[in-house]
């Protein structure tokens, strides 16, 4: 019996016990299932919810149904489009072959893509895979993210990438990016000699267990127990076709998965799986790389900064803290955790709500409720 499904049994037995066995700072489960819950009960179509408590996952559960006015249940094991959590897969893919001695985290760029021009070429020069991972390459932020939803081609748009001013020497600015991003999926194509999806389903997917994480749009589309994403309508959320556009872009937001993938997922980033993610490794892309923005938290966060694929910040004085956020049409996705404590939330929702970013300050609230 794997160590995966030793602690899914104990998971499913907690949940259907009512927390019998309750451990310590359980009581933030038992608050976070109730506040999905009475979302759900509010009106969004469903979502599904990860919970864990001092390295150990407390909870795993779904809730609502997969499409509004269906009977099918999400559940645990639902898979739901990531969005820009994808990110988080990026920076750990290039780590491994860092830690091969394949690629370096400070490789420019170019002359390494040999495809790429930027519009300043020294400063272009200058551009590095670190520069990519923590969104500092110094180009107008979210550069062609609206081509990409317009269906122009990946390819066509690096060809245009040459007309993205720089705002700033790479390096000395934050400015998040898609298209510049998923440069990061082109390199490590080049050095691993594979696809990017297929190296990090090999090196990272299979041994970490997760066994319903994918890349793609058809991947998504096979998948039976899968979400049907749904946009903000008068009479409440009406179901929409899966966007395919960020697909296109799969370092930055092209992976599939489940809230029991991304419990895994979680558990890797404390350290668990030192053969896949070593520590070293871990502490360099959770480490605060620089100041960033996050608006949509307004002052309830200090100290935002983006590491490599990941954001840092502090919570009333707690620090620790990383996390990563996405959205695409139809979905929001949150991760978040304490690296200190080790203790953090997954929480997927097939619908475009504000309950996604409410369950974060939520989670905080109760954080420091029990580790304050």
């Amino acid at each position: 019996m794997s160590k995966w499904f030793r602690l899914a049994s104990f998971v499913l037995l907690l949940t259907f016990s009512n927390f019998s066995a309750a451990a310590k700072h359980d009581e933030i489960a038992l608050n976070l299932d109730k506040y999905v819950k009475n979302a759900v009960k509010k009106g969004i179509p469903g979502a599904s919810l990860a919970v864990v408590i001092d390295g150990n996952i407390r909870l795993l559960r779904g809730y609502g149904v997969t499409k509004k006015g269906g009977s099918q249940k999400i559940n645990s094991a639902t898979v739901f489009p990531l969005a820009s959590i994808s990110k988080t897969f990026a920076s750990a893919a290039v780590s491994i072959l860092v830690d091969k001695g394949i690629l370096e985290w400070d490789t420019h760029v170019v002359p390494y893509l040999d495809n790429i021009e930027f519009s300043d070429a020294e400063m272009g020069s200058e551009v590095t895979l670190r520069h990519l991972l923590s969104h500092t390459t110094g180009l107008v932020p979210q550069a062609y993210s609206d081509l990409l939803e317009d269906n122009v081609k990946y390819s066509r748009i690096l060809q245009m990438l040459d007309r993205v001013k720089f705002v700033c020497e790479p390096g000395n600015c934050y400015g998040y990016q898609n298209i510049v991003y998923n440069l990061s999926a082109d390199m490590l194509k080049l050095a691993a000699g594979m696809d990017y999806p297929t190296f990090v389903k090999e090196q990272v997917f299979i041994p970490l267990e997760m066994d319903h994480a994918s890349y793609g749009l058809e991947q998504f589309k096979a998948e039976k127990n899968r979400v049907v994403p749904h946009v903000k309508v008068k009479s409440g959320y009406a179901p929409v076709k899966p966007a395919p556009y960020y697909y296109r872009v799969p370092a930055a937001a092209g992976v599939n998965a489940s809230a029991q993938d991304l419990a895994k997922w979680m558990l890797a980033q404390f350290g668990y799986n030192p053969t896949v993610l070593k520590p070293a490794s871990l502490e360099l892309m959770h480490k605060p790389h620089i100041r960033a923005n996050q608006y949509r938290y307004r002052a309830k966060l200090s100290n935002v900064y983006y590491g490599l694929g990941w954001r840092t910040f502090d919570y009333k004085k707690m620090t620790g803290f990383i996390h990563h956020g996405g959205w695409v049409k139809g979905i929001r996705t949150e991760m978040l955790f304490n690296r200190d404590t080790k203790t953090g939330i997954v929480f997927l929702t097939n619908c475009e709500t504000d309950v996604a970013r409410d369950i974060v300050l939520h989670f905080l609230k109760l954080y420091q409720e029990h580790y304050g």
